[in-house]
């Protein structure tokens, strides 16, 4: 399911960081115990030391987090999702970007403590929250270190291999690693009406056999040389990204013609082959009288091959697309703390991104795109009172855009954020933030190539759209009464111009665009609460109301109550975790509403030294959870209900070993960004 309101928030308002391992200037008020003993406040957040239950029965980043239960925060360990204050949580390790991979390999036991930022400061400053996994420091010795995942259920594995070896001030690291996805038997019922005028068609599928088949690579080498005064690094990555197979072939039964046509059988399949070749440099200089630099940049090369087709009995549709893509990033950061714990920080971003496509269909054409995005803004923070601060952080951006044939679009507009946070009490703070910002649509919306999808639909970017204006208001409390925890949020979400989907119809076609004029409006509303009765046991719930709406281009609204709940007991050697999630109705700018099922499990582990075995199951007494999905436009409508392997009864077996030589070593995070970005329009 794609919850496409939350994932374009993040696209929105986060600004990419591409530091790397160390972790500049601190800027916070003095720590103060709040939300209880296990919690400590700073200015931008809380610092979270794991206890030694809370690590010894994680396997993973994921589920250290769980187990620390932060109020406010979710986690959901087998989908790899880590949410706070109503959408997606940026995650770094000892200050890097890190991905669902590196947090899924991250070893507890080598965990020093977890910042979650809630009011991000300093070189986090831009994200909407984040959790920063900061490791324990040694100076020599290494570790080689293996893990295998294997499920059941479905067919999938997970195998990784690193290695790290310290040398006097340098340190060298190798990561490696494959996975790999055999998915079958998935279905899919859907009737579709395409409302031509004057003849309506409707069609019904009902899926006969579907095979999805995925598998990646991937390898990174890491020099970094650090003293007291600088940190230089060097990383290069390879990955490798494949699916040999994603076929579906349905029963078709058209309806609305003047002459009955008899079922058909339809078939569909898409093949993907990615390659992304990266180099990053970056380095962190410690000035004097309390002044930090860190300055970054990378290139990024990936060749994207995508081929497509359809067919309906005898009529049949073939493209292949064929793209290069080229990504280049710099940023610098000024840090200064000045008395009085006030501070000073000033950021500048750049990215550029070039996309070369060869479409290859019945409608050959050739696109080039080329897009740059600048960022500058200050943040200044004062204390007030001793329980209090406020951050003022103006800033202005750049944004250019232009492709092969027309003009060149540009777009300057100003950035601001406020936030004030404030700690009554030992036990409680208040946060209020707004924010105001600007960003401009994906590359493949704004292509001007088409993907035919079917005899009747076709997909095409719109090169028309506009600069998207966005907007943000939180008000947070947080109490800690005894061994619970609680905090109550409210947010809102707003944007305008935003890209929708859109439909017209052209020489008989449903074209499928995007409208440059939408808005958007989200209300969440929540309460989290953490019980902690005992080192033994926790308990952590949450509950709210969630509202999408989309209006003035299209208009479309989806609402419902939602809830979470998750436990831990820890028992001699084992640990045993279970949850659950209430079904959850949202709708993405695809103005499509989609409804999941109800989702629990549970997991149980155990550890002896250096070798950690952990075995978890996901929904086991659900055979055929379904997704919902319906759309409602004046040219095309349709509902949907599919079901896939992966979300019906499954299990997994995970088996982690390592071995240290020297002087026990801390295990550094692998900085791996395994996506695949593409400006490819893609038509499954």
């Amino acid at each position: 399911m794609k919850r496409l309101s939350f994932i374009f928030l993040a696209y929105l308002i986060a600004i990419e960081a591409t530091g790397e391992d160390s972790i500049p200037l601190s800027i916070d008020l003095p720590e103060i115990t709040v939300c209880g003993e296990r919690y400590l406040r700073t200015a931008d957040g809380f610092n979270v030391i794991p206890q030694k239950e809370q690590t010894r029965y994680s396997s993973s980043g994921y589920e250290l987090l769980r187990n620390l239960m932060i109020p406010g925060v979710s986690v959901n360990v087998q989908k790899g999702e880590i949410k706070a204050l109503g959408g997606a949580t940026t995650v770094f390790i000892d200050g890097l970007p890190a991905d669902e991979r590196e947090i899924r390999q991250l070893r507890p036991s080598d965990v020093l403590k977890v910042q979650y930022m809630d009011a991000p400061t300093g070189k986090y400053a831009g994200n909407g929250t984040v959790i920063n996994f900061v490791l324990k420091k040694r100076d020599t010795g290494g570790y080689v270190a293996m893990d295998a995942l294997q499920r059941a259920g479905y067919r999938a594995g997970d195998y990784n291999l690193a290695a790290k070896l310290y040398r006097n001030t340098t340190q060298f690291t190798l990561f490696t690693g494959a996975d790999w996805k055999d998915i079958r038997g998935m279905e899919n019922t859907r009737h579709e009406k395409i409302l031509f005028p004057g003849t309506p068609v409707t069609r019904d599928y009902a899926t006969d056999r579907s095979t999805s088949r995925h598998n990646s690579q991937y390898a990174q080498i890491r020099i970094r040389d650090k003293n007291d005064n600088r940190t230089l690094r060097a990383t290069l990555n390879f990955v490798r990204d494949a699916v040999p197979q994603n076929f579906t072939s349905s029963t078709l039964l058209y309806g609305g013609f003047q002459q009955e046509i008899p079922p058909l059988k339809s078939a569909s399949n898409s093949i993907s082959r990615n390659f992304k070749y990266s180099l990053g440099l970056s380095g962190t200089f410690n000035l004097q009288h309390a002044q930090f630099i860190e300055t970054s940049a990378s290139a990024t090369i990936l060749r994207n091959h995508y081929d497509y087709s359809y067919s309906e009995n005898d009529n049949g549709i073939n493209s292949s697309t064929l793209e290069d893509y080229y990504i280049l990033t710099a940023n610098i950061t000024y840090g200064l703390k000045f008395d009085r714990d006030n501070s000073f920080v000033l950021k500048v971003s750049e990215l550029h991104n070039v996309s070369s496509a060869d479409y290859i269909s019945s409608d050959r054409s050739w696109q080039h795109l080329w897009s740059s995005e600048t960022i500058c803004f200050c943040e200044y923070m004062h204390p007030l009172w001793g329980k209090a601060s406020v951050r003022v952080s103006p800033g202005l951006s750049a944004q250019f855009y232009r492709l092969h044939g027309k003009d060149k679009i540009k777009h300057i507009g100003p950035r601001l954020q406020l936030a004030f946070t404030m700690q009554p009490t030992r036990k409680q703070f208040i946060q209020l933030l707004a924010f105001y910002g600007n960003s401009f649509p994906q590359l493949s919306m704004m292509s001007t190539a088409q993907q035919q999808v079917d005899m009747f639909q076709i997909k095409r970017g719109n090169p028309d759209l506009k600069q998207t204006g966005i907007a943000r208001m939180m008000m947070a409390y947080g109490i800690g009464i005894g061994k619970i925890n609680l905090q109550a949020a409210g947010i809102y979400n707003g944007a305008w111009k935003l890209p929708l989907a859109g439909y017209y119809f052209e020489n008989g076609m449903l074209i499928q665009s995007f409208l440059a004029n939408g808005e958007w409006r989200q209300l969440d509303a929540s309460v989290s609460a953490t019980w902690v009765p005992s080192t033994a046991f926790n308990l952590q719930g949450s509950a709210g109301y969630l509202y999408n709406g989309y209006f003035k281009a299209a208009r479309t609204s989806a609402g419902c109550w939602k809830g979470s709940l998750n436990a831990a007991w820890y028992i001699g050697a084992f640990a045993i975790n279970a949850h659950v999630e209430t079904p959850v109705k949202t709708v993405g700018y695809d103005l499509v509403t989609t409804r999941t099922p109800w989702q629990y499990g549970m997991s149980a582990s155990w550890s002896i030294k250096s070798l950690r075995i952990e075995a978890g199951t996901e929904n086991p007494f659900s055979r055929h959870p379904y997704y919902r999905q319906t759309l409602h436009t004046p040219e095309y409508t349709y509902s949907n209900s599919s079901y896939s392997p992966v979300n019906r009864t499954s299990a997994y077996v995970k088996i982690s070993w390592s071995v240290d030589f020297g002087k026990k070593a801390h295990r550094d995070s692998r900085n791996i960004d395994r996506s695949i970005s593409t400006g490819v329009i893609r038509a499954h």
